[in-house]
Order: structure tokens, then sequence, then C-alpha cells
């Protein structure tokens, strides 16, 4: 950390320095799949508590995703991001 901002002016161009260096971690689809994945799990567990065969298949892709995404990896048929 170790920024010694003073100003207004200083935090603020911080701040924009920092928004746009993360601009491409959050427009990245592998994100928005990991949150696809949370949204499963929570989804799958609801509808198991309700008791529907539903929740099967959240929960194979909860599972299957972080599975295949690192077997993907692995293969090296997909690279790392942000490494």
């Amino acid at each position: 950390m170790g920024h010694d901002i003073k100003t207004f002016k200083e935090a603020a161009a911080l701040l924009l320095r920092v928004w746009r260096d993360a601009t491409s971690f959050f427009l990245s689809i592998e994100l928005w799949l990991m949150v696809l994945v949370a949204a499963a799990t929570v989804g799958g567990a609801w509808l198991a508590v309700l008791g529907d065969a539903w929740s099967l298949p959240a929960f194979a892709f909860a599972i299957g995703y972080p599975v295949a995404r690192t077997v993907l990896h692995l293969k090296r048929i997909l690279s790392w991001p942000f490494i």
C-alpha cells in the first residue's frame, strides 16, 4: 500500500488509476462464470432444501465447471488469466 495521499485530487487520481488497471479483471468472462457458479451453488442449496430435483443440475454445474476449467488449464487449452 504505502500511498502518501494528502489531497482529494491525489485520492481521485489514485482511484481512477486503480479502476483502469482493474477493469480488465471485472470485464473478464472467467469472473462472471465464477459468479454464475456461486449463484448455482446458492440456488442448488435452496432447491435442495425445498426438495426439488432441479438442485442436482445446479450442483452438477457448480462442481463441474471449476473441475473442467482446471483440467483445461492444466492441458494448456486455456491460459491462466492475470498471472
